[in-house]
């Protein structure tokens, strides 16, 4: 009688699913769409919004269309789930279900590295912080500002005019409020509290004169509203963000009334109790473990991009030469396009300079980065560029040493 054939349990066939190279070609060729389709959509939207479009964890499916808003494929699973899966199926089938020996250690090994690096982008894409830093030709800073990150800070001016530390309240308990919501912020510092309101993501900041009155329904504080606009695609830093604050004191008396918007340097101030404060939105500070000294700026524009002395053009190339100061030690960098510095996780590339301008001194704008998996993608190269080279020099001896098999031997015909 014959065997009956064993029974696969359903584990190991759910495993065989998940480690099977069925699914490894339809991830790579997800992503070889997605990549494609967000090339092609990147010059209509913008790098920015097209990464967090295509790449973003918070994308689980993805409609590729036109400049016009009109599809162009039908929806496609997210990036960032697509790694997700591959990542899983790299580690079922390319390690553990591996053959495993010093034989196959090279293979084993650049299985490995294409995970890791697989891991590395999943933490840049949730950890990475990103922010600017403007520094001044001759002089220094220590500090960048958060893209994309704007905080109300309430402040006390002391007997000199000096700010003291503030009460902060943090752009996402801002970016949570819908239309029509309100958020009520009290602080143990201080004998009033805020009311914040009518928050717009996109906003401008405009006047109500005659020749241009404020549109029908929008609030005017001290002659000045905020006007909705449409969202940047192409340039996602121009975005700003504004709201309404009104100050009341503990008899929920009004004390005043605010308008805030993102990108006023300058804070608005009242007084209470004979004390003067100040309210300030702005990107929200971050403090570096290091200075940096900015020595010279200097750079070519693109010509005939420019309309005159306060529009130069479309920057060409721009170098700066910095000293950074960690402490006691100074070490001193060439910052160029492509060439950035680096100090304990930290990177600052060149982003932009502003020349030389009647009336002003040059500065270099930088783009401060960290990453925890800054490297990552490196390592991952290296490790894996050893463990092919070991596994091409393996079969090239095994094939030159004679372990390749030999051709069979003729078996003679019996004779009659």
């Amino acid at each position: 009688m014959s065997k009956k054939p064993k029974q696969t349990s359903f584990g190991a066939r759910v495993f065989r699913i998940l480690a099977g190279y069925e699914i490894a070609v339809v991830c790579l060729s997800l992503l070889f769409v997605l990549t494609f389709f967000g090339t092609i959509e990147q010059p209509w939207k913008g790098l920015w919004t097209t990464i967090r479009k295509y790449f973003d964890y918070e994308s689980f499916f993805v409609l590729p269309t036109r400049a016009d808003g009109k599809a162009i494929f039908f929806p496609l699973p997210g990036a960032y789930w697509v790694i997700v899966v591959l990542s899983v199926n790299m580690f079922l089938g390319g390690i553990l279900r591996a053959r495993k020996g010093w034989r196959k250690a090279g293979v084993l090994l650049s299985h490995f590295a294409i995970l890791f690096m697989l891991v590395a982008g999943a933490v840049s894409s949730l950890y990475k912080e990103e922010g600017q830093m403007r520094v001044v030709q001759g002089e220094r800073s220590d500090y960048a500002q958060k893209l994309f990150k704007h905080d109300i800070e309430v402040f006390r001016y002391d007997e000199n005019g000096d700010r003291e530390p503030p009460a902060i309240i943090r752009s996402s308990y801002l970016k949570a409020l819908g239309e029509g919501d309100k958020l009520d912020a009290t602080f143990e510092k201080f004998d009033f509290k805020l009311r914040v309101e009518k928050y717009l993501p996109y906003s401008n900041l405009a006047l109500d004169s005659q020749g241009s009155p404020a549109p029908e329904g929008a609030k005017v504080v001290d002659g000045f509203y905020l006007a909705e606009v449409d969202k940047n695609v192409m340039q996602e830093e121009r975005n700003v963000p504004g709201c309404y604050v009104t100050i009341r004191d503990k008899g929920d008396k009004v004390l005043r009334e605010l308008v805030l918007w993102g990108s006023n340097p300058n804070p608005v101030s009242f007084t209470h109790n004979g004390a003067r404060y100040g309210v300030m939105y702005w990107m929200e500070i971050w403090k570096m473990p290091f200075l940096v000294e900015l020595h010279k700026t200097f750079g070519e524009y693109h010509p005939n991009t420019g309309t005159g002395p306060d529009n130069p053009g479309i920057p060409r190339w721009f170098q700066s030469n910095i000293t950074k100061v960690a402490g006691d030690e100074r070490e001193d960098f060439r910052i160029v396009m492509n060439e950035p510095a680096r100090h304990e996780g930290y990177t600052l590339y060149q982003s932009g300079f502003t020349g030389p301008r009647p009336g002003e001194t040059p500065s270099s704008t930088f783009a401060v980065v960290r990453n925890p998996a800054d490297k990552w993608p490196e390592y991952a190269l290296y490790a894996s560029a050893v463990g092919l080279t070991f596994h091409f020099l393996f079969m090239l001896f095994r094939y030159a040493w004679g372990t390749r098999p030999k051709p069979a031997r003729a078996t003679p015909e019996p004779a009659t």
